[in-house]
Formats: C-alpha cells, structure tokens, sequence
C-alpha cells in the first residue's frame, strides 16, 4: 500500500520560488554585471552558481524532513 505523495511546507514552496525568481528576470536584473569577479567568475555567473547551490540546500533539507516523516508514519 503506497501512501499518496504530500506537498512540501509553504515555507518550503515560498523559499524555492524565491530562488526560481532569483534566477529569472527580476533577479537577473540585479546581477547583470560583469564587474566585480568573484572567485574569479563575472558576477552574473557567480550569481547563478550561488542560487543553484541554494536550491541544492533547499532540495536537501526537504529530503531530510519527509525521510523523518517517512519513519514516523511506519
């Protein structure tokens, strides 16, 4: 018995639509620069390789919490 699939938290879904916005037009205006390099990389691209790390952290952390709530259901 497979038990239906449940919708992360709204804190959750707020925290990857931030960093989706982020990403796309209203972020990208913000970071549209090539000046200054970080590590090395124009800002534009270093602003992308950081939300996509956050994305990553989100993606984690979410996985962490249903494999609990997995647990607590057996």
């Amino acid at each position: 018995m497979n038990p239906q699939p449940t919708l992360p938290s709204r804190g959750m879904l707020i925290y990857f639509t931030v960093c989706a916005l982020a990403m796309i037009w209203p972020g990208a205006l913000v970071a549209n620069r090539i000046e200054p390099l970080v590590i090395g990389l124009p800002f534009f691209l270093f602003w992308y390789v950081a939300w996509v790390f956050a994305l990553f952290v989100g993606l984690v952390i979410t996985y962490c919490r249903d494999g609990a709530q997995e647990v607590d259901d057996e």
